[in-house]
């Protein structure tokens, strides 16, 4: 059949114009194109295929400048831009294209991609395209009238799934196991990170606390951790927790914890309220205050008082050195933002956009919650479309979600989902589920710790729980990675935001 008859290059420039024009249309159609089908002329695929290129790994705004700098990056790339009539021909075809309409522009490039595989396979496609009602039939619809024989085809360009042969390629999967162990990325808690064998890419976590006991002061803990041990770009989506409260928090768990202290070399215990509230003291032990008269009106300039109380307080100069060292994490980013909107389509927008435009891997939402409603089977659905969307971008996310207030009077050995407020169901969905909460030093005499290293003379060791200190114990309630039988248990430290795991708890003798 005439090749000229089984395209639509005039489609196919509205799709590539229309990506140019407004690129966030990528985050939600491109994981639906396939170029090696969808593009049948070498001019309309040859810019589409930098488009992606550009898009993932250079820049996410383009203009004529920056495709000019893009293309100029690659001799070969250059000399194709040139001859294809370079940013004139992109502006032509941007200025054709209505992204409004893109859905129909994704439509027919599927319809006229399958009439082409149909043909090349020795289908009588002729017939199709001459249909009295072949411009208004979808990709489904040709699809429907070659069904017989035809499934494989139709999977490879009309989804993003691919259909595997278990009974192949297991030799090479020993092998490559053997080499490069399966573990994801670690996190900083000995017991947990070997029971789910670290934050592995396709999976979610759910940590479950009660509400007010650290939920959110964990997860920067997790994400700093992330960022700044293991070198790795973090999204932390908020939708309670603003900028200001991050920020006090990020420092704060910078300044305390021991891994980061390895890395920026400052040695300084700083409570949060003290930092929040500029509160320093010079080396006599004096809180440092800002000059003022007898009326309390300051007498001292904002520039002068800075510099003073950097000239006069070590532990100033501590926390300003820390600050300036997280400044400079320039490639390990944690990147923030508080949606108030936080419905299943936003969520999904900004990770993907993250993910393809940032290289973002590892993801952490707090809080997991209905949007606009806290109706058990709305929670579940935005969990499954979470779920999903790790599996198919190959990420990781961790979310926090909230445990029923009664929960306080539960023993932490007989925590379950049960415990979940509004959706117990979601442990169904869940890769991951961890639940946690507060030990109440009235019951310490009920509990003893383990130590992670526990081995003394070929005993263990057990100590008590120390009632000047505070404990959380975690229970993992489903672990797809294999054991959950122990519950590590973790020193805290809320104001400092130091969360050590001590070992794992177990039942004191009667």
């Amino acid at each position: 059949m005439d090749e000229t008859l089984l395209q639509n290059i005039q489609n196919e420039i509205l799709v590539v114009g229309a990506m140019f024009k407004n690129t966030d249309l990528y985050i939600e159609h491109g994981r639906f194109i396939k170029s090696k089908y969808d593009f049948s002329d070498e001019v309309t695929k040859f810019f589409y295929d930098n488009f992606e290129l550009m898009y993932k790994t250079f820049t996410q705004t383009i203009d004529e400048n920056k495709l000019n700098t893009y293309m100029s990056q690659d001799k070969d790339r250059l000399k194709d831009y040139r001859r294809y009539g370079g940013f004139k021909t992109i502006k032509t075809w941007m200025s054709l294209s209505n992204p409004d309409d893109f859905k129909n522009y994704i439509e027919i490039i599927k319809k006229y991609s399958l009439v082409r595989e149909y043909d090349k396979k020795g289908y009588a496609v002729q017939k199709i395209m001459s249909h009295p009602k072949f411009n208004i039939m979808k990709a489904n619809d040709i699809y429907k009238i070659i069904r017989s024989g035809a499934d494989k085809i139709s999977t490879e360009i009309l989804s993003d799934e691919e259909t595997i042969a278990m009974n192949n390629s297991n030799v090479d999967f020993v092998k490559k196991w053997l080499l490069k162990p399966q573990m994801g990325l670690e996190i900083p808690f000995k017991l947990l990170n070997e029971m789910f064998r670290g934050l592995r890419l396709g999976k979610m976590f759910a940590l479950g606390f009660l509400s007010n006991e650290g939920k959110t002061r964990l997860a920067i803990l997790l994400a700093s951790f992330i960022a700044f041990v293991k070198g790795e770009k973090v999204y932390l989506i908020a939708n309670e927790t603003d900028e200001d409260d991050i920020r006090a928090c990020l420092l704060t768990t910078v300044i305390n914890n021991e891994f980061f202290k390895q890395i920026h070399g400052v040695d300084i215990g700083k409570v949060e309220r003290e930092i929040v509230l500029g509160i320093y003291k010079d080396d006599l032990g004096t809180v440092i205050e800002r000059k003022s008269n007898s009326d309390g009106e300051y007498i001292e300039s904002e520039d002068d008082f800075l510099t003073r109380v950097e000239k006069e307080s070590s532990a100033y100069r501590k926390v300003l050195k820390v600050a300036e060292w997280i400044d400079s994490q320039e490639g390990n980013t944690i990147f923030f933002e508080r949606l108030k909107d936080y419905s299943d389509n936003n969520l999904e927008f900004k990770i993907r956009k993250n993910a393809l435009s940032k290289g973002v891997k590892y993801f952490i939402y707090d809080t997991l919650k209905g949007y606009k409603d806290e109706n058990w089977a709305i929670l579940k659905q935005t969990t499954t479309m979470l779920a999903d969307l790790m599996g198919e971008l190959k990420c990781c996310l961790w979310v926090d979600i909230q445990l029923t207030d009664d929960s306080v009077y539960t023993d932490i050995f007989s925590f379950s989902s049960n415990n979940i407020a509004n959706a117990k169901q979601l442990k169904h969905v869940l890769d991951h589920l961890i639940l946690g909460k507060r030990l109440i030093k009235e019951e310490y005499h009920k509990y003893k710790v383990v130590p992670n290293e526990n081995m003394c003379w070929g005993e263990i060791r057990e100590m008590d729980l120390d009632l000047n200190k505070t404990y959380y114990a975690i229970k993992v309630d489903k672990n797809r990675s294999g054991s959950k039988d122990k519950i590590p248990v973790l020193e805290v430290d809320l104001d400092k935001n130091i969360w050590l795991e001590m070992g794992h708890l177990i039942k004191a003798s009667k």
